[in-house]
């Protein structure tokens, strides 16, 4: 057996965290990369030691021969890709082991197996694992030809149809054709996204299954030949194709249907002898008439040849660390008779992101001036920030992970919904209310949501937050006027002025509660929070309270920051977000002079990938002006009303910063 002493984690925020937990759970140390003043607080006491580095950037982290460079210097004697970046890459795992250094994964061969998709369907069918009819690997080819097979395929299959890329993942390069109107700007737009995210512009048609589920199969294999299932994860709700809730085990599955599935994905695993962690993907069917009375209304999706995003949920309902077991198996470990198959209760997960739900999910990165996750029975979180910190423009906005575990569906989402409303998030936008929507809609607590969840329901979702909103808004405006009042008062001398780092444990440490004088309002675990290497301009306050009013009590979690004079208060009151700013003179004036302005902003920082109208051309009200690629994905920037074009600011090309100009408008005539 290969003893492993210290590994190199070729990754960044949480999943470094998470992979560092599980390392020194079996006594392996670990290394990391960071930047800046000071390695983040999350990872104090976890990982082992550091490598500072000029800059953190998608970039280095797929560098390939880099990280193998890295490890080596390290003194490190394994390497561990986490997820994303170069985990699924077979070229990185063949110059880690040609390096001398032991690959947390499966085998090379295994990885480059299933690492298109087109030939991961071909090897589907060879080995008896149903698929959506579909043409695998399709190039794009200048002659126009490639449009010929995909007509000859929508008139034995009808519309609509799926594109999507053939090395793709994470919902990028994917579009769905409704007619024949729609298909050849479909296949520039997923042919861009798959350049833009894989560097190859094959793409995968199948028949789209229009009221899909999307199921997973966790698999866990050894060096010895043993492949197991050891759970399933319902993964539909998502937004652009990207998941935000799973939970395990998959609820409403027949066992019949639950059964074929696994063993399903376990014949694909052995197909490639596959070891360590890794997911096989699933379409099931759930249109009507299909859901029970089809066991095999299933359908091979992709498998994933690495740790998932959504592994705490199977680990929960299992007791067992897969990361923990990742290592053992890379040390040759045996896990026949040592996994636990039998699951208990139910997990679900959220991903917390910096997006804004009202705008179509655009990212929303910026300052983080106050993070208070709320701890409780059956809560877990994976964090990827500190109390004070910001989301970078560079990486994916997801912020953390919630999950909740209990004795069964009904209970997880209680709890879910309680660490929401009690949790402090001062952000300037994040998706956490909309959370509380999804959580709260009888078409996800009573029913089990396909993918088309997001799409079908969005404005009741909406509509919900609003009335929300609306119910609450005199209950904050009363309790933020009182935080005002504390805010210019004396600092009580009971909260206890802690470690950032030690918001990331998974237990707090209790403060003393107090009461603000003269107010019926009491604040309890109260922490002040101050990152000097960081952020050295930033200081906040964050708790939670009672307030005391008109014989009731309303529970709130709440943060206070200041930064160079401007004061901002947030305020959590039942899972909604509510802000108050005390401004300088200037910041108005200013604020005023750019809500007046004629322009068309960047809603998101990225690339100008394509501007589609010039000067003097008229455009109607959401009519698509510009295309942003930020974080890999390709967001239209529409007109928010008609009008003629003045100027454009920008260049193909191009990289702008949210709210950056883009365009201007003429100015109308006045009327007379």
């Amino acid at each position: 057996m290969t003893r492993i002493h210290r590994v190199f984690i070729a990754n960044r925020g949480e999943i470094a965290r998470r992979i560092a937990l599980g390392a020194s759970s079996l006594g392996i140390e670990s290394c990391a990369v960071y930047s800046g003043d000071a390695p983040p607080a999350f990872l104090e006491g976890l990982v082992s030691s550091f490598i500072k580095v000029e800059e953190e950037s998608p970039a280095l982290y797929l560098n390939a021969e880099l990280m193998v460079q890295l490890a080596l210097s390290a003194g490190c004697d394994a390497v561990h890709p986490g997820f994303g970046f170069l985990s699924e890459n077979a070229r990185f795992a063949s110059l880690v082991q040609e390096a001398g250094l032991n690959w947390i994964g499966p085998s090379p061969q295994a990885i480059a197996g299933m690492a298109s998709k087109a030939a991961a369907r071909e090897i589907a069918q060879q080995h008896a694992v149903p698929v959506v009819p579909g043409i695998e690997g399709l190039q794009i080819l200048e002659d126009g030809s490639h449009l010929h097979v995909i007509r000859a395929f929508v008139k034995e299959h009808g519309f609509p149809i799926l594109l999507k890329a053939a090395l793709g993942g994470g919902g990028k390069g994917m579009r769905v054709v409704q007619q024949e109107s729609e298909l050849e700007e479909a296949i520039r737009r997923a042919q861009s996204e798959a350049i833009n995210a894989f560097g190859d512009s094959a793409l995968i048609v199948e028949r789209y299954v229009e009221h899909p589920r999307h199921v997973e199969v966790q698999i866990l294999g050894d060096k010895h030949g043993t492949i197991y299932a050891l759970s399933d994860r319902d993964c539909s709700v998502q937004r652009r194709h990207q998941k935000i809730i799973e939970e395990a085990p998959a609820p409403g599955l027949t066992e019949q249907t639950r059964s074929l599935m696994h063993a399903a994905a376990v014949r694909l695993a052995q197909s490639v002898g596959y070891e360590s962690a890794g997911t096989v993907e699933f379409l099931v069917d759930w249109s009507d008439g299909r859901r029970q009375a089809d066991p095999q209304s299933f359908y091979f999706l992709e498998m994933n040849t690495r740790l998932q995003v959504e592994h705490p949920v199977t680990e929960q309902i299992l007791n067992e660390d897969l990361v923990a077991w990742q290592f053992r198996i890379a040390q040759g470990e045996s896990i026949r008779d040592k996994i636990h198959l039998r699951p208990q209760g139910h997990s679900i997960e959220l991903r917390l992101y910096a997006e804004d739900a009202a705008q179509k999910f655009l990212p929303a990165p910026g300052p983080v001036h106050g993070f208070l996750p709320f701890q409780g029975p059956g809560i877990r979180w994976e964090i990827g920030i500190d109390g004070i910190d910001a989301v970078s423009t560079r990486f994916d906005p997801m912020i953390a992970k919630l999950v909740a575990t209990g004795s069964d569906r009904t209970q997880a989402i209680s709890r879910l919904k309680q660490a929401l409303k009690h949790s402090v998030l001062a952000i300037p936008t994040s998706n956490l209310s909309f959370l509380l929507a999804v959580l709260s809609h009888r078409g996800f607590a009573a029913d089990q949501p396909t993918t088309r969840f997001i799409e079908e329901f969005q404005s009741e979702l909406a509509s919900w937050t609003d009335s929300e909103r609306k119910r609450l808004e005199s209950t904050a405006e009363l309790i933020l006027s009182k935080l005002h009042e504390h805010a210019h008062s004396p600092a009580p001398s009971s909260p206890q002025s802690v470690s950032v780092a030690s918001l990331t444990h998974s237990i707090f440490s209790k403060s003393t509660a107090f009461s603000v004088t003269g107010a019926a309002l009491h604040l309890s675990q109260v922490k002040i929070l101050s990152v000097p290497k960081r952020h050295r301009h930033l200081t906040s306050v964050v708790g939670r309270g009672v307030l005391e009013f008109a014989g009731q009590h309303q529970d709130f979690a709440f943060c206070q920051s200041q930064r160079r004079g401007q004061q901002i208060r947030w305020l959590n009151l039942e899972g909604q977000c509510f802000l108050q700013e005390d401004r300088p003179d200037e910041l108005e004036a200013a604020s005023k002079t750019g809500a007046q302005s004629h322009t068309i902003s960047a809603p998101v920082p990225g690339k100008v990938v394509k501007i589609l109208v010039q000067a003097n051309d008229q455009v109607k009200e959401r009519q698509t002006v510009l295309i942003l690629e930020s974080m890999k994905m390709e967001f239209e920037v529409q007109a928010a009303r008609s009008g003629t074009i003045a100027s454009i600011l920008v260049q193909a090309g191009q990289q702008v910063q949210a709210d950056e100009t883009l365009a201007q408008w003429q100015e109308e005539a006045p009327k007379t």
